[in-house]
């Protein structure tokens, strides 16, 4: 079970569609085929399926996981709808690529299962059970995927997404299907459909240190909707998307406890899609004229546009990894002949895959490489926190020897290859400090109501243009299949609780808002003094 490590110095290339030239070749491939990985089908691939997943643990341990194939022991009662396999789970050791401990887990669906929940922990669904699993604390004591309780859910889980800096965890679930689980059922068949069946539950998470006593969870509400929903939120507060003009949107940052604050403009001929990369920066997708002509551009909270890039092909729901503690994050494409990002993609409709590393101030791109085979569900990808690695997982054409038993043959074969990103000057950590000092506080203020205020107010709805969403995860966050993840339709309203908060701080802003001048009150071009 244990794989040898070739350690590779070189820049070349390990078969054709790797790292462009300019990008360095891995410092480390770990290869996968000897923990009993087999060839993915290409249609699990395109369809959307959570096939393997790539997490940093912590500088010395990668979590790796994916399908096994063999018989599988019958359950009684099982449901007819479940569609069953097995998922290995492997820990490897930094460098030496030793597994020093596996598992398997059973999944009834082909959904996503893992999440990272940062420092060092992990959130497993199974079925609608979720776990915690903290590798590194439990590989002491020889159980080292020992499943501590986490929350319990008593509905059907439909979504499960986790801030960028792990501190907000959203999930959205459903009543359970009574009946015919081809389509969306909820409790009550003789009663009137339900106009909001969709529960949206929000936690903030906090890290006190290494143990299952180490993380605090704490409900910050919830609210009912008709879709699940993407949401554009930190802990802090939630970006709203305002139409400002023909092609013209505006972005406002609502604070939880009520502050509004005014950012910067966006041209768009689509309806952006937004993730916040840090607590006081975000990324916005866009389109120029048509669905195929997309860019990205980065924003902070100080308002500012900081930079953006153009892309010139198609992409499907991209996934994200973040770094904040040093101002980065990995972008995963799915390249794709069809402009309609919400559609199944047939395996002949994929073009590519591809990650890149981004420094978020300014938009630098760091690093570039391809991944084989293309997996449209991401997480086979994952940067490292300290933002100075990046592991993906890669096919090549691998050379055997001859042996007494064997001639020399090539053969594909994957394999999980860690590059090394450069890292941050004085410059960088000068800029990585100052957006950090715009991070807005977290209040504690229940979020729901934050929610429900924002998206109660007049708003243009999203259209599910292929811009590609904020969502799925990477990394960080993806529905489970059947699920879409985007914005608009009906508002929220908040599920009633017993305890209740008032919102209060600046009044959203009615009028139009002024461009920014150069020009200071009463001055004009012509009487602008020089400087």
């Amino acid at each position: 079970m244990v794989g040898t490590v070739a350690m590779l110095v070189a820049c070349a290339a390990l078969s054709a569609g790797a790292a462009t030239p300019h990008d360095p070749g891995p410092v480390l491939r770990i290869p996968l085929n000897p923990m009993g990985f087999q060839t993915i089908l290409p249609d699990f691939l395109t369809s959307g399926n959570s096939m393997v997943t790539v997490h940093f643990v912590d500088d010395g341990h990668l979590l790796v996981t994916f399908g096994l194939r063999g018989l599988m022991k019958r359950e009684v009662n099982d449901p007819v709808d479940d569609d069953d396999r097995m998922v290995g789970a492997f820990l490897v050791e930094l460098p030496s690529g030793k597994v020093v401990a596996r598992t398997e887990w059973r999944t009834h669906d082909r959904g996503q299962y893992l999440w990272s929940l940062g420092h060092g922990r992990f959130l497993l669904r199974i079925r609608d059970r979720l776990t915690m699993l903290e590798p590194m604390a439990g590989a002491a004591s020889g159980d080292a995927f020992h499943e501590y309780p986490f929350l319990q859910v008593e509905r059907h889980i439909l979504a499960v997404l986790v801030s960028a800096g792990d501190d907000l965890l959203t999930i959205e679930t459903a009543d359970r299907a009574k009946k015919d689980s081809s389509r969306p059922q909820f409790a009550g068949d003789d009663t009137p459909a339900n106009s909001a069946p969709v529960q949206i539950n929000f936690y903030r998470l906090t890290s006190s240190g290494p143990g299952v006593d180490g993380l605090a969870v704490a409900s910050a509400g919830a609210v009912r909707a008709r879709v699940a929903l993407a949401l554009p939120l930190t802990t802090r507060g939630f970006l709203e998307t305002l139409e400002g003009g023909r092609d013209s949107w505006m972005f406002n940052f609502d604070a939880h406890a009520g502050k509004v604050s005014e950012l910067a403009q966006f041209d768009s001929t689509c309806y952006p899609r937004i993730t916040f990369v840090s607590h006081s920066e975000f990324v916005a997708f866009g389109c120029r004229g048509s669905a195929d002509k997309q860019d990205i551009a980065g924003f902070n909270l100080k308002g500012d546009a900081m930079w953006q890039q153009n892309f010139f092909d198609v992409q499907s729901e991209p996934a994200f990894a973040f770094a904040p503690a040093v101002g980065r994050f990995a972008l995963e494409r799915t390249i794709v002949s069809t402009m309609d990002s919400m559609a199944a993609v047939a395996s002949g409709e994929v073009n590519s895959q591809e990650v890149r590393v981004y420094q978020t101030y300014n938009g630098k791109q760091l690093f570039r490489t391809d991944c084989t085979p293309a997996v449209k569900a991401g997480q086979n990808f994952a940067l490292s926190p300290d933002g100075l690695r990046l592991a993906v997982l890669r096919e090549a054409m691998v050379s055997h020897k001859a042996t007494a038993d064997y001639d020399a043959y090539t053969a594909k074969e994957a394999a999980v290859e860690i590059y090394a990103l450069p890292a941050l000057n004085g410059k960088d950590e000068a800029a990585v400090k100052e957006a950090q000092g715009l991070a807005p506080e977290d209040t504690g203020a229940r979020i729901d109501l934050a929610v429900q205020r924002v998206l109660g107010q007049a708003r243009p709805a999203a259209s599910s243009g292929s811009a590609g969403s904020g969502s799925a995860g990477g990394s960080s966050a993806a529905a489970l299949p059947g699920v879409g993840l985007g914005a608009g339709g009906d508002a929220p309203a908040p599920v009633p609780a017993a305890d209740s908060a008032s919102a209060s701080g600046d009044a959203v802003p009615t009028g139009p808002r002024t461009p920014p001048t150069l020009y200071g009150p009463g001055e004009t071009p012509q009487g602008k003094s020089p400087q």
